[in-house]
């Protein structure tokens, strides 16, 4: 079987060198390939491929653009950066992906889903379904990763990832890392709400928008309310109303 694989990060195409000859030993490897402008010119050439792992970031842009250059009647499984949260669209798709860093258990699922696939001769990706996961992968890319901090006569890079959460006193809106450094921010905490991947930060209330790494535990609190605690831990206590209760244990347990 001739695989292709598009992917520019070598860590990830060395993983699945050495991973095909345990999952797929009839697996031959005829192209590595890690930009959009290469695959589109080796794809116009109509390769003779059995399957194609394709990046959805490479090193000159989104995967996706390949599609709008030339077509691809070649079997995908997609390979992405990305948390689960972040690809539901691909659960519902008759296509895979794979997470990195890459899993032998993963990788042979999705092969023997493609092989149940190809043997009902079942297409991989309808036009339909390409569309969908492109508008998830978008949205997903939209969320802020990063912050760009003003700090005296400084800017301060600091990830999304690294703040425990966000907090607004006196109309100032700070936010706390895990390393528990204070950083006050130019956005409101409505902005920054919008801004935040929804899977990995809620707005508990008026006051606090938290991370999902941050809550440590949950408590039963008056009237039906939620009592969080963070790590670190903020001075005020961070309170979920009763009318939020619910809709915050299917946040928190991935329902969305």
């Amino acid at each position: 079987m001739k695989i292709a694989i598009i992917e520019d990060e070598e860590r990830a195409v060395q993983q699945l060198k050495s991973l095909l000859p345990q999952t797929l030993p009839a697996a031959d490897v005829v192209a590595v390939i890690d930009t959009v402008e290469e695959s589109v010119a080796w794809l116009g050439n109509s390769p003779a491929v059995d399957l194609i792992f394709l990046d959805i970031h490479l090193a000159d842009g989104a995967c996706f653009s390949i599609f709008q250059q030339c077509k691809i009647e070649v079997p995908i499984i997609f390979i992405t950066a990305y948390d689960q949260y972040a690809i539901k669209a691909f659960e519902v798709n008759s296509i895979d992906y794979l997470l990195k860093p890459l899993r032998k258990e993963r990788l042979q699922q999705a092969l023997d889903k493609f092989q149940r696939l190809n043997d009902r001769k079942q297409s991989l990706l309808p036009e339909q379904q390409l569309q969908q996961i492109t508008r998830e992968i978008t949205r997903a890319s939209s969320y802020k990763r990063h912050f760009l901090i003003p700090h005296k006569d400084r800017l301060i890079p600091v990830q999304a990832s690294a703040f425990a959460f966000f907090e607004i006193k006196g109309g100032i809106v700070r936010g706390i890392t895990f390393d528990k450094k204070h950083w006050l921010l130019e956005e409101s905490l409505d902005e920054l709400t919008d801004l935040l991947h929804p899977e990995a930060f809620y707005r508990a209330n008026r006051q606090f928008l938290v991370s999902r790494k941050a809550i440590k535990e949950i408590e039963h609190y008056f009237n039906g309310r939620f009592c969080l605690h963070l790590l670190p831990n903020p001075e005020e206590p961070v309170l979920v109303s009763k009318a939020k209760a619910g809709k915050f244990r299917e946040w928190m347990q991935g329902i969305m």
